[in-house]
């Protein structure tokens, strides 16, 4: 039973802390694992390596630290190569669910997204790790609400179409039936003339009196005036049947036209949302891989050339970290859009992740590329950035690259681009850096 007491002696002591008056620590799944694991007791329940006892005035004692029992990249000697390697896949692992994740990020999760990612790059302990891991799942669960709330939208739109395409077409079919019926009701009054015409015909052919004739005649017209002014009034009665048929169809199809449009500008809002950076008003990460998978499909059927710049802002956690988030937000905006106002309409410009931008130069070679990139990075070095009266500096490392006949992926392309951006940072920052030889494979930053 001492395993049991320990934990429920820990438990009960954890969830003091997070009393109604602690405001500044609300009790939340996350919050609570921090907690837990702060105690080394509740902690040597789930793994061996701490030798927790409990002595005779009931108080807990350990034989290891907290350091100690979570593998640690820090603490050589404690920590064997296979632990080490272990954590570095499963950190590698966040990074890339991370990273598969930014495109969908939206200004709502965006400062915690980030925040999250700069967490698991520098992580160096199983333990936090798996803390990082519930935070990540939330995002995704949040994640998958959104998309199931975006596709139940895009799925009642199709069924307002297609409802609205199925009236229509029943209305057309009815408005044929009733030509067809208007048609073979003229066949009919035109036969019933033709009838009454060939008897007045006969009547001569058949050598009757003129007096015989001249009855018959006049029986007969007397019948067609009356037939020509049943028809005149059915007529009149289609007619306006008709016209009632044609102004509603008219209606409805200027409805379904509305609607349509409708739809077509809500489906384009929600392209946007999947492709438009929510902060900087640019295109996304999702919309830079359409783009240079589009781009590198032209360049081996046509030669289209184009170049890549990779524009970094230097030290922009100090930034946020000496102004608040939303300085920082309100600097990457401003630099989004100086280094789209350096762009032409043609060339391409998306938020490739935190703080750094991509811009795809149409018909650019390497040489045009990097005056490009002079031009950006000494606009961006020369404007100064205001925020609640505080002057803020800014300068960014930019790399640049050429699309070469090698580059059978564009993640070969995107090597060589995040290379010269590396090097550029790497040289001194605020500066531009050009790569146009093939490098040595290397991981690709996805």
């Amino acid at each position: 039973m001492e395993p049991l007491k320990v934990l429920a002696e820990a438990v009960i002591d954890t969830l003091k802390k997070f009393s109604s008056k602690n405001k500044k620590r609300p009790l939340t799944s996350a919050n609570l694992m921090e907690a837990f694991s702060a105690r080394e007791e509740i902690l040597s329940l789930f793994d061996p390596r701490f030798n927790v006892s409990i002595n005779k005035d009931g108080q807990v004692s350990s034989a290891q630290g907290k350091e100690s029992a979570d593998c640690s990249l820090t603490e050589a000697g404690t920590t064997n190569q296979s632990n080490i390697e272990s954590l570095l896949e499963a950190r590698k692992v966040f990074v890339k669910i991370l990273d598969g994740l930014e495109p969908l990020i939206r200004d709502d999760h965006g400062n915690r997204f980030f925040e999250l990612q700069k967490e698991v790059n520098e992580c160096e302990s199983f333990l936090p790790l798996c803390l990082l891991g519930e935070r990540i799942a939330d995002i995704v669960a949040e994640l998958i609400d959104q998309a199931v709330e975006r596709i139940d939208i895009a799925n009642d739109f199709l069924l307002e179409l297609n409802k609205d395409l199925y009236y229509m077409e029943r209305e057309l079919l009815t408005y044929q039936v009733y030509n067809r019926e208007t048609h073979q009701i003229s066949c009919d009054f035109h036969d019933d003339l033709l009838s009454h015409t060939g008897d007045m015909h006969r009547a001569f052919d058949l050598n009757k009196s003129i007096h015989d004739i001249r009855s018959l005649i006049v029986s007969k017209l007397d019948m067609i005036s009356k037939v020509i002014e049943v028809k005149r009034k059915s007529d009149e009665v289609r007619q306006l049947e008709a016209d009632n048929k044609i102004v509603e169809l008219q209606n409805n199809i200027v409805n379904y036209k509305n609607e349509i449009q409708e739809v077509r500008k809500k489906s384009e809002s929600l392209e946007k949302e999947v492709l438009l950076d929510d902060l900087t008003q640019i295109n996304n990460r999702r919309a830079y891989d359409l783009e240079i998978k589009k781009n590198l499909k032209h360049y081996r059927r046509k030669g289209n050339r184009f170049s890549l710049l990779l524009i970094d802002v230097d030290d922009f956690k100090n930034v946020n970290d000496g102004y608040g988030h939303k300085a920082g937000d309100r600097c990457l905006k401003e630099v989004a859009q100086l280094v789209k106002s350096s762009l032409r309409e043609s060339d391409f410009l998306a938020r490739f992740g935190g703080d750094e931008l991509i811009a795809i130069l149409h018909g650019c070679d390497a040489g045009s590329a990097r005056d490009v990139a002079e031009k950006i990075r000494d606009g961006i070095e020369k404007t100064r950035f205001y925020y609640l009266g505080e002057v803020i500096r800014v300068t960014t490392s930019v790399g640049v690259t050429e699309v070469m006949p090698s580059d059978s992926d564009p993640g070969i392309t995107f090597v060589r681009v995040d290379e010269a951006m590396y090097r550029a940072k790497k040289g001194g920052r605020n500066r531009v850096h050009v790569i146009t030889d093939q490098l040595p494979e290397r991981n690709i930053r996805h």
